[in-house]
């Protein structure tokens, strides 16, 4: 139990890291950073793919049949090798996929703070507001794309430094 503990932590610690670099790139010079994300997420994807790989080693030494580390393995390098000819194809898109995805996150925040404080007897505010605002902007770009896009970006740069921010105050939290 303690091996899998430990492998959340990696898997949040490489979460925490890349949503506080993505956010900085992007709070900087949201114009220019399309590349240096789409590097970043390469990265990640290649982070989480090791981690995957180590958890499906430690696996097969238990002689488990379990391959579903193996498998996300796979996906995350291959995602990782496809992720700049598809960003850029996608590239006018984003707004829109952007918005979406930050209405579902705000949603999924939401009721995850909901649910979290049936285990721990303190009422989430700052997880509320933060779902709440993600919301707000993922509204705000799926109906308002293009006008919307530069500060968007500068939104999201904060929004993800936030994010990273609370996910190590939970790291802590919930030890």
């Amino acid at each position: 139990m303690k091996q899998y503990s430990r492998q959340f932590h990696w898997y949040r610690w490489l979460r925490i890291l890349f949503l506080a670099i993505a956010g900085i790139i992007i709070l900087i010079n949201p114009d220019k950073s399309l590349d240096a994300i789409l590097y970043l997420i390469s990265a990640y994807l290649i982070g989480l793919a090791l981690i995957a790989l180590h958890d499906g080693w430690l696996l097969a030494k238990t002689h488990s049949d379990n391959t579903g580390p193996y498998a996300t393995a796979v996906i995350s390098i291959i995602m990782a090798l496809l992720i700049f000819p598809i960003a850029h194809v996608l590239f006018p898109l984003l707004p829109i996929l952007l918005g979406i995805i930050l209405l579902i996150n705000g949603v999924n925040q939401f009721f995850n703070a909901r649910v979290n404080r049936k285990y721990i007897n303190v009422t989430p505010w700052l997880d509320y507001l933060y779902s709440i605002l993600l919301i707000v902007l993922g509204i705000t770009l799926v109906f308002n794309p293009f006008d919307m896009l530069r500060l968007f970006f500068r939104l999201l740069g904060v929004g993800l430094i936030g994010l990273a921010i609370m996910e190590f105050i939970n790291t802590r939290l919930y030890k």
